[in-house]
């Protein structure tokens, strides 16, 4: 039986650390080539540098024909062609504007099927975003959901049917997690100032950005630090410079600033997570974290917002605290507790590892692609 031709979509890859493309890229390298001939277009702008972990070259439409709404037809045209010529029988899309290609190119080649994906909790409203959520669903589009969560929020606010949705979530990438547990980093290697703590350290893997709201965490952090004063506080992620400046201004304020390393992004997150005494996420909309599932696998203490689908990778007092969003007294109280108790930090973080490693290991993430693969194409 000859192999399903199936199309993995981006609008743009500017690099391997986001979630979206995190997940792109693994089921590039997972999906297996005996049932699937797999097909990579990047729809306009491609500036990712580290090309060593692309699984193969990508088509990309922009490098062809320039991009801006001038070239906007021509990408599309060619894509249409690219799922005629090539029996494309599905297209997975990995963002907004990719979906609304594939939609309409599947309408103009008389070819194919769309399956978009859902992976936020509806944080992101604009007008552009509902048009091109409202087209999808109008014309029959399935969608994958990395949590229980995001599939409700997709269905409360864009109104598609939750029969259309499945959930299927985030693997931890065997490869990724062997690659970054094997070259750990030690606190020598930070940044360290002759001013900064040398007691525990709290670390947050997130994009400094106003949705991820690194400000509660600072607050929580004055509060930490009136009983525990030799705490580090360790923020890894790229940064939005702007609002960097603001948060900074903010730990200023607060005192803090001296007990802060903004570390910036990293590869691979598993290289410094194990540094963390306590590992937390204060972000106040959140679908399902990769980086919560490498606390995890850290075996960290962990505290995250009690937002979207954090809950369905920790379970509050048993692998971890779950606390109200932009609330820093409960953020600093259950840091403390953990503190004030490593043995429980310890219990706490085996359990989380176990959670991840039971439910969400590649091996069980693929077959549930698989069959649903199988099942929008009506193969059994």
């Amino acid at each position: 039986m000859r192999p399903t031709h199936i199309l993995y979509l981006i609008d743009d890859l500017y690099s391997s650390r986001g979630g979206s493309e995190q997940h792109l890229l693994w089921l590039l390298r997972s999906i297996p080539s005996s049932e699937f001939e797999k097909h990579f277009v990047i729809f306009s702008t491609f500036w990712h540098p580290e090309t060593a972990v692309l699984e193969q070259e990508p088509v990309v439409l922009g490098e062809k024909f320039g991009i801006g709404g001038k070239s906007w037809l021509r990408r599309f045209r060619f894509l249409a062609k690219y799922i005629r010529e090539h029996k494309i029988e599905l297209i997975q899309a990995f963002s907004p504007r990719a979906e609304l290609a594939a939609v309409l190119a599947v309408r103009l080649a008389r070819q194919g099927r769309v399956i978009g994906n859902r992976r936020d909790c509806g944080y992101d409203k604009r007008r552009e975003l509902r048009w091109i959520f409202w087209l999808a669903r109008l014309l029959g589009t399935k969608y994958v959901a990395n949590s229980e969560a995001a599939k409700q929020a997709a269905f409360r606010n864009d109104g598609t049917p939750l029969h259309s949705i499945t959930v299927i979530r985030n693997p931890i990438a065997f490869e990724r997690i062997q690659a970054g547990l094997a070259a750990p980093m030690r606190r020598s290697d930070l940044p360290i100032t002759s001013e900064f703590p040398t007691g525990k350290l709290v670390g947050m893997v997130a994009t400094v950005r106003p949705i991820k709201d690194y400000g509660t965490l600072i607050c929580a952090a004055k509060i930490v630090l009136e009983k525990f004063p030799d705490t580090g506080f360790l923020f890894v992620g790229e940064k939005d410079e702007k609002h960097k400046s603001e948060l900074q201004q903010l730990a200023e304020e607060q005192g803090v600033s001296e007990k802060i390393i903004w570390y910036g992004g990293i590869d691979n997150p598993l290289k410094i997570v194990p540094l963390f005494d306590v590992a937390v996420l204060s972000s106040h909309s959140e679908s399902f974290s990769n980086a919560v599932l490498e606390y995890a696998v850290a075996e960290r203490a962990i505290v995250v917002s009690d937002v979207g689908g954090l809950g369905e990778i920790i379970e509050d007092g048993r692998s971890g605290f779950i606390v109200p969003p932009e609330n820093p007294a409960a953020l600093a109280e259950k840091i403390i507790r953990f503190f004030e108790d490593s043995e429980l930090g310890h219990r706490f973080g085996q359990q989380a590892k176990e959670f991840v490693f039971r439910e969400y290991n590649e091996q069980k993430i693929l077959k549930q692609y698989l069959e649903f693969y199988r099942q929008t194409l009506n193969k059994h």
